[in-house]
């Protein structure tokens, strides 16, 4: 039955065709959730530690893995209509899931949510400050946008298509003027200069792997949302490449020639604040809703809420985002949440084996289990040790080692069930 409240019908409960949207609509919030100034970010890294050529290259591939893997996910949420907190009941039963693998989820979403706040509000202030002289604290900056952000997400799917839809044709046309008037500015000679290589091109991939680690798992909050598995692959390849890689080219090539990666700060530099204003509010504005929406499908599973108190359990956990990025302290998490993004790889390639190899790929083969599943628990211990040893390449050493060991594990214990 077809519901005529603004917000979502379904939480936890596979979403009816009916209420499932296109393609474009997906890869337009999966596009949404890159664009913004982590994504900057990453390719300024990767421009300052590589020539240049060698940034964009590791960066594209980073990116393709990621899309991939975004699919071979996110077809699970499209399968099953649901999001990624009930796929993991599948691996580490639903009191697992509910309890420890969902509370993972809320509390990196919730970290994300308050870093880009608070990345989001002191730019703001210093955006105001520096080109029109107002004076803004910033916290006061920080709470306006959190506030702003949380609405958007407690309406949940359907405000994001709305959002998206807006913000990201006017993203794309915004960035590309800004580009251009940057080359014109401070010219080309810079990204043909030698520089001193402090990364490996593999080091590289792996850093643009790691950035994407979360959207990867959390595929099927989105996904669940798609008709078919062709609309789950285009909405994924689509939604993340060119977004993904028209980010890194834009803060690589903005890092070499004008030394600033945020394309927001370098409006600025050519007297355009208020286009600067434009890209920094748009581009965090619908990565972060996401990233409060996802914290509050989580949180039904981790305090076994009513599915239709999805709303209030995002705003309670927005306004806790909102208030770490207000008071400072948001920017002590980043290490934290970098180690978690650490654990969610593993955490792929243990859904991976769950879903494709043992469950045949097939819906009628998938059960959720009950109370706590003991081997998904001892191969995502051991799949994040082994992202921690000195060899190899980090995120494949835990998705492999994960699944590796799950599969043996759930081999021994089906064979024992058998005898």
């Amino acid at each position: 039955m077809k519901t005529t409240d603004k917000t979502e019908s379904v939480v936890l409960q596979p979403v009816p065709m009916e209420e499932r949207k296109s393609w474009l609509d997906v890869a337009l919030i999966q596009a949404g959730i890159l664009i913004c100034v982590p994504s900057l970010m990453l390719g300024g890294m990767l421009a300052q530690a590589m020539p240049i050529g060698q940034a964009i290259l590791s960066g594209v591939i980073g990116y393709l893995i990621t899309a991939l893997l975004m699919v071979a996910v996110g077809i699970i949420g499209s399968d099953l209509g649901v999001p990624t907190c009930v796929v993991a009941s599948g691996s580490f039963g639903q009191q697992g899931s509910s309890k420890l693998i969902s509370a993972l989820f809320m509390i990196s979403m919730i970290g994300w949510f308050a870093v880009q706040n608070g990345v989001c509000g002191s730019a703001f202030s210093n955006l105001l400050s520096q080109a029109f002289g107002f004076e803004l604290p910033v916290a006061v900056s920080t709470i306006l946008w959190g506030i702003i952000m949380l609405i958007t997400a407690v309406y949940g799917i359907n405000a994001l298509d709305k959002l998206n839809k807006f913000a990201i044709p006017a993203l794309v046309v915004v960035t590309c003027i800004g580009c251009v008037m940057a080359i014109s500015r401070f010219g080309t000679a810079a990204l043909s200069e030698p520089i001193a290589q402090t990364m490996s091109f593999a080091d590289g991939v792996v850093l643009t792997v790691s950035f994407m680690a979360t959207g990867a798992l959390n595929a099927p909050d989105f996904t669940r949302y798609q008709r078919t598995r062709r609309d789950t692959f285009l909405s994924s390849v689509i939604g993340v490449m060119p977004a993904g890689i028209a980010m890194l080219v834009l803060g690589a090539v903005m890092t070499r020639i004008a030394n600033q990666y945020d394309i927001s700060l370098v409006f600025c530099d050519i007297g355009l604040p208020v286009l600067g204003m434009v890209v920094l509010i748009l581009a965090t504005w619908t990565t972060n809703t996401t990233n409060a929406y996802s914290a509050g499908l989580n949180a039904v599973m981790v305090f076994g809420l009513a599915e239709n108190k999805r709303s209030a359990a995002t705003v309670v956990l927005g306004v806790i985002g909102t208030a770490l990025a207000a008071i400072g302290i948001a920017g002590y998490f980043e290490a934290f949440l970098y180690l978690l993004g650490d654990m969610f790889m593993p955490i792929v390639g243990i859904f991976l084996i769950e879903y494709w190899v043992l469950a045949h790929g097939s819906v009628k083969f998938y059960q959720p289990r009950d109370g706590w599943h003991l081997n998904g628990f001892i191969a995502l211990i051991l799949g994040f040790a082994s992202t921690r040893l000195p060899f190899g390449v980090s995120f494949v050493n835990g998705m492999v080692v994960a699944a590796i060991v799950y599969l043996v594990l759930e081999s021994i214990l089906r064979r024992k069930q058998v005898n």
